[in-house]
């Protein structure tokens, strides 16, 4: 897993290249992973998909200290 990496700063070309990142990773590992049954494997990547739902949970959560809800502007 060398070309993924879950941590670093919050800002958005941070969680941009995380995305494109995980999705690459996702892409190469979870088609083997299912095709060959292996619970080991999918345990691993929902592991780290874990990983990176918390990683976009606190970039969330950072950007909702710092702009606060914006869910009302939406509606306008």
């Amino acid at each position: 897993m060398g070309d993924y990496q879950i941590g670093g700063g919050l800002r958005l070309l941070t969680a941009l290249e995380k995305t494109q990142a995980f999705s690459e990773f996702l892409q190469k590992r979870m088609v083997r992973a299912l095709e060959a049954g292996d619970p080991t494997e999918v345990h691993y990547l929902l592991a780290q998909l874990d990983d990176y739902h918390s990683f976009m949970w606190r970039y969330y959560k950072k950007l909702q200290e710092e702009r606060g809800d914006r869910a009302g502007d939406l509606e306008e």
